[in-house]
Order: C-alpha cells, then sequence, then structure tokens
C-alpha cells in the first residue's frame, strides 16, 4: 500500500499551495472554502472516470452469481454514474447556495471581501488541486493497475468520503464566519482549517489505497 507516494505527495503540496494563496493574494477564507467546493466537483469526476476504466479494463461488478461482460459492466456503470452523480450535485448545490447565501448576509469590509472578487485565482486553484488528484490516479488507479481489482461499490462511496474533508471545512469555516468573525479573520485560524482539510484528505487517501489494495488480496485468494 502506498504510503508516501507521488499520488499522496502531490495532494499535500496542491493543498499547501493554498497557503500561499492565502498570504500573498488577499484571498479571503470563504474565496478559499469556495476552492475547497470546486475541489469536491473534480472528486467527483475522477471517481466517475474510475468506475467507467474499472468497468472496460477490469470486472466492478465480480460476484457468484452473475458474470457481467464489459459492455454489461460499462452500461451498468453509466447508469449508476447518473443516479450516484445526480445525488452528489444535488449535495454540492445545496452547499454552494448555502455559502452564497451566507456570504450576501453578511457585511463586507470592503469591495475585496466580495466572494466572486477573486474568481480568476479561485479557478486557479481549484485546476492546481485537479492536477494533483489527476496525479495520483496515474499514479495509482492506472500505472498502479488498481482499476484491474478495483469493485463498484467502494468506488462509488469514495467522492462521497473525500468530499467529506471537504464539506467539514466548509461547514467550519461558515460557522467561525458567522458567530466568531473576531477569530475566523485571523491568519491562524485559516491556517487551522487548511491543516485539518490536509490531515483529513491525507487520511481518506491513504484509506483508499487500503481499499484498493483489499479488493486486490480478495481477487488474488479467489484465484
Amino acid at each position: 500500500m502506498e504510503r508516501f507516494g507521488i499520488g499522496a505527495i502531490s495532494l499535500i503540496v496542491a493543498n499547501t499551495l493554498l497557503l500561499y494563496l492565502y498570504f500573498w493574494h488577499d484571498v479571503t477564507l470563504f474565496q478559499l472554502v469556495l476552492v475547497f467546493w470546486c475541489e469536491c466537483v473534480w472528486v467527483g469526476v475522477f471517481s466517475a472516470i474510475k468506475l467507467i476504466v474499472a468497468s472496460v479494463a477490469g470486472d466492478p461488478y465480480e460476484n457468484s452469481w452473475v458474470e457481467f461482460s464489459s459492455g454489461t459492466s460499462l452500461f451498468t456503470s453509466v447508469i449508476i454514474i447518473g443516479f450516484a452523480g445526480g445525488a452528489f450535485l444535488t449535495l454540492l448545490g445545496v452547499m454552494l447556495m448555502f455559502l452564497l447565501s451566507v456570504n450576501d448576509s453578511l457585511p463586507l469590509g470592503n469591495e475585496a471581501d466580495e466572494l466572486l472578487n477573486h474568481i480568476g485565482l479561485v479557478v486557479g486553484a481549484s485546476l492546481l488541486l485537479m492536477a494533483a488528484h489527476a496525479i495520483s490516479l496515474v499514479a495509482n488507479f492506472f500505472v498502479g493497475r488498481e482499476y484491474r481489482t478495483a469493485k463498484a461499490g467502494p468506488l462509488l462511496l469514495l467522492p462521497f468520503k473525500r468530499s467529506l474533508a471537504l464539506l467539514f471545512a466548509i461547514i467550519v469555516s461558515i460557522i467561525f464566519v458567522v458567530f466568531l468573525p473576531g477569530i475566523a479573520n485571523t491568519t491562524v485560524f485559516a491556517c487551522v482549517v487548511i491543516a485539518i482539510k490536509v490531515a483529513w484528505d491525507f487520511q481518506l487517501h491513504r484509506n483508499e489505497r487500503r481499499v484498493l489494495a483489499d479488493s486486490r488480496k480478495e481477487v488474488s485468494a479467489a484465484e
């Protein structure tokens, strides 16, 4: 199982660079949280890619009762992604509406505090995180051949589990901004939020590797 492989390192580096964004570009905590929300989208996209690839090159629906061909697996995955993706996007949509409504209800200290003021930096930071997840996908799922033994159940749950860290950071940030703005506006608080998010995300990344490694062991034992 990978412990400090290139996938994990790329995620840590990308998240750590968010501190640079916060310190040197005057990004507010709400704008930083918006970056986390965008990362949720990328997590969902790459999880769907994993299931599609596993359906074509692996056997994610292997069981003792019914044998799935590659075509049947792919068709099943597309249907499942449609339903699971709808639930996932609904969750993200509700969180985004909540984030925007809370932001609109708060008085602005200056125009720079407007949530969409640094939208270019927000998008750029989210693309940086997307690249980190892409590196992890290539290093672990493709080069590490996790697709050969990955199962549909764990792959469907992974985006929801990985997004827990992001949603936790969003909710905690909103709570402090609304009820404890004096603390939320400090540099220390922003560093703590990012540190907790990075630690949680890294642990979930390791858990993902462990789940897929267990699937590989089960297949090897069956053979």
